[in-house]
């Protein structure tokens, strides 16, 4: 008998091998889906081939270990440890110990590197070049994804939870590529998932597999991911939109002014929009405001948005008072071949007419956007406000910035020092914030600045973050998104709530009178972006300080009138300058004033840290408490075997002091176990299961309830912890040494063992 189960055991063991590989392949499969869906994401393949080398190597280094017997809770932790070796080798600049080990400067020069990809995501659309910074995302993403995987499917034997990190990824190219995700890879994905799951099963049952229930399942399964992919609603190919060669889109990736640029280098124009006005002249189109800056791009900020009704009146014009003189146009566009999310039309607008789809309007900057319909193919009439401010007015506006608006004044913690100098130079002789405003662009045509798409891309400084708008002040050469960003900026520093608008030039004429100039013509080489200035009574007023583009506005050109009366204290700045709104864009509510530290924050953060010390110390607690409950679930199953039982068992008694070296038959182990819990229920529980390990390994498989093992189990722990004492059996719980490899053993046996 003694020899027949000595043979049932390496069985055993070679069947887990096999599974181990079995889940891994599953996995590897899983990564190739994977891969497959972030295609387009970054130019060549090189990346291609990083992620899935740096997956595989961490996936198959870890089947490998548990192979060699390693502990499945040990060997997360190894696969850590050679993550950061990858990590250290390939992105630590030859800062590593022996260039393996990574060290503190190894860690700020992953720092650096999360950071530059960061900024560079910003700055470039789709496909992007394979920079270094990038490199790093999809080397460092593969060793986690892997490691997510491998812990989820194989460590925790959890495979169902694997959806999460699966989901994750897809989130990205869903959110970033032109064509959303490729139904074709959310289909992969659910098949490779499907056969995680099927493997893990054939791991856990040895019995004969029966594909056909599973096959027909995931079947099932992927061709609802590919019914769903192309026609609900939540994973129609909605994502941030690239710039094709064909046609012009705007508004649906998180860079747009880049994304602008882009377009304005187009080697041959693309007709956008066709249009006619009731206005002697012709418009800027605005598309959309972009008053959140993070530091590194300026957004659209997402708010309660109302829904568009055919001709119903949009409005109110934020802090526009009666006494500014507004003309009432009419604009009929025709859209060509342009697509975007935002609507096109003379700002501010009051209401549109004719639009297919649905819309809606945003209360604080009249922004008019597609629910589920974009630009493309649209013909509309849209009724706009000409404002037409004079100079006095402006002179005698601002001082007063509403509480919605005082978020347009938020500048980041690290803004270059050149922006806000610049703008003290430029403003020095001006009082008002009028003349301020003016100062600024008149600093921008005045003072040698040139027009150039070319100079920030071949100087590498090409976006609309405040480090390159601090490159661009010293450069003097740049295009719209620079001059527009710029100007915004450097209001902010003095106080000047300020956005950058996005839209077209009026484009031009196909002739006509004076009085009915024909219909505009606008381009790709019409893309423009220009800052808008908030001043109280007036609102939001636009500017011009592009070189060479658009046109300077007429009340930035005031006539002196002797007759008109000074400014109040209310209009000038210069006494008296207001403070900043916080720092905080999440909060532009807040209170602008600079909040001390409290004398407790340094108590509550030694509370912090220890807290986190403490759980630290209770991992190895919590994991192999989570082994048990996992090993006892199993024993539940239709198909759990005697040999789950044995191996708690003998982790428990190493955990409590005890030698349990695995070249121990079981009858010889059972009878140490045996008399150490005589006298108590486990004495006959642990008879129960060695009977029942024997009739696994020699009788013919059949399928029994195995429901009362675990039952058995849970009474022969309770009695070999009731008698080792609450010392050991404290030490046995925060310090499990059964997690360490089976070849290290504790020092000492129980007495009852002797």
């Amino acid at each position: 008998m003694t020899e027949s189960l000595a043979f049932a055991v390496p069985r055993v063991a070679a069947r887990r091998r096999v599974g181990y590989w079995r889940i891994t392949g599953a996995l590897m499969l899983q990564v190739l889906a994977l891969s497959y869906a972030l295609v387009g994401l970054i130019q060549g393949p090189g990346w291609w081939f990083a992620l899935v080398g740096t997956a595989a190597a961490v996936l198959a280094t870890g089947a490998g270990l548990r192979s060699l017997g390693v502990p499945r809770g040990v060997v997360p932790v190894l696969l850590v440890v050679e993550s950061a070796a990858i990590m250290t080798i390939a992105f630590g600049r030859g800062t590593g110990l022996l260039g393996l080990i990574p060290t503190p400067a190894t860690v700020s020069a992953w720092s650096q590197s999360l950071q530059q990809a960061m900024l560079s995501i910003y700055q470039q659309g789709t496909p992007a070049e394979p920079l270094p910074e990038f490199l790093f995302l999809v080397v460092g993403g593969g060793c986690l994804l892997a490691l997510m995987l491998d812990t989820l499917a194989v460590a925790v034997r959890t495979p169902a939870f694997t959806a999460l990190a699966v989901a994750a990824v897809l989130v990205v190219p869903g959110a970033l590529l032109g064509d959303g995700l490729d139904p074709f890879a959310l289909a992969a994905s659910a098949a490779a998932y499907l056969w995680l799951l099927r493997s893990d099963i054939r791991t856990r049952r040895s019995a004969t597999p029966r594909p056909g229930a599973a096959l027909s399942v995931g079947a099932s399964a992927v061709a609802i991911a590919v019914v769903l992919a192309g026609t609900a609603p939540g994973f129609d190919q909605g994502g941030a939109t690239s710039f094709t060669a064909g046609g012009i889109s705007i508004g649906g990736t998180v860079t747009p002014l880049v994304d602008l640029g882009k377009d304005l280098r187009r080697p041959a124009a693309v007709r956008a929009l066709t249009y006619t006005t009731t206005s002697a002249n012709g418009q800027y189109l605005k598309l959309a405001s972009l008053d959140q800056f993070t530091g590194s791009v300026w957004k659209h900020r997402e708010r309660d948005t109302s829904r568009l009704s055919d001709g119903a009146t949009i409005g109110p014009v934020a802090g526009l008072s009666d006494t500014v003189k507004t003309t009432k146009i009419t604009t009929t566009v025709a859209i060509d071949n342009m697509t975007s999310r935002w609507l096109p039309a003379p700002a501010p607008v009051r209401s549109v007419k004719g639009l297919s789809g649905t819309w809606s309007w945003d209360p604080d900057d009249l922004t008019i956007g597609g629910i589920n319909a974009t630009t493309q193919g649209q013909r509309y009439t849209a009724t706009s406000l000409v404002l037409e401010p004079t100079a006095d007015q402006l002179k005698a506006a601002g001082g007063f910035v509403p509480a919605d608006v005082q978020r347009d004044l938020f500048l980041p913690p690290n803004l270059p020092t050149i922006i806000e100098q610049t703008a003290l130079t430029a403003t020095k002789d001006a009082l008002t914030e009028y003349d301020k405003a003016v100062a600024l662009q008149d600093y921008f045509r005045d003072n040698g600045f040139v027009y150039s798409t070319q100079t920030p891309l071949k100087q590498g400084f090409d976006g609309d973050g405040s480090r390159v708008i601090a490159r661009f002040l010293e450069v003097k050469s740049g295009y719209c998104v620079h001059y527009a960003s710029a100007m915004a900026l450097m209001a902010r520093t003095l106080g000047i709530p300020s956005r950058v608008a996005e839209g077209y030039l009026p484009g031009a004429t196909s002739g006509g009178t004076a009085t009915n100039p024909g219909e505009y013509t606008v381009t790709s080489d019409d893309l423009h972006a220009w800052p808008e200035l908030y001043f109280a009574g007036v609102g939001w007023v636009p500017f011009e300080p592009t070189v060479g583009r658009g046109t300077v506005p007429d009340y930035t050109r005031p006539q002196t009138d002797p007759a008109a009366p000074p400014p109040t204290s209310a209009s000038t700045s210069g006494a008296a300058p207001r403070a900043l709104v916080p720092t905080d864009p999440a909060n532009p509510s807040g209170s602008a004033s600079f909040t001390p530290q409290s004398s407790a924050q340094p108590i509550a953060t030694g509370i912090g840290v220890g807290i986190l010390v403490i759980a630290v110390l209770l991992v190895p607690a919590a994991w192999r408490r989570m082994r048990r409950r996992r090993r006892l679930r199993e024993l539940t199953d239709e198909w759990g075997g005697a040999t789950i039982v044995w191996e708690e068992l003998r982790d428990t008694v190493r955990d409590l002091g005890w030698t349990a070296p695995p070249t121990e038959t079981p009858r010889v182990f059972a009878g140490r176990v045996e008399a150490a819990v005589a006298g108590t229920p486990g004495e006959e529980a642990v008879r129960r299961l060695l009977a029942e390990l024997e009739r696994d390994a020699y009788g013919p498989p059949a399928r029994r309830w195995a429901g009362g093992l675990a039952d058995d189990l849970t009474a022969v722990i309770a009695a070999l912890e009731a008698q080792a004492g609450a010392g050991v059996r404290l030490k046995a719980a925060l310090i499990p040494v059964s997690l360490l490899p089976a070849g290290w053993p504790s020092a000492a046996r129980p007495r009852s063992a002797a």
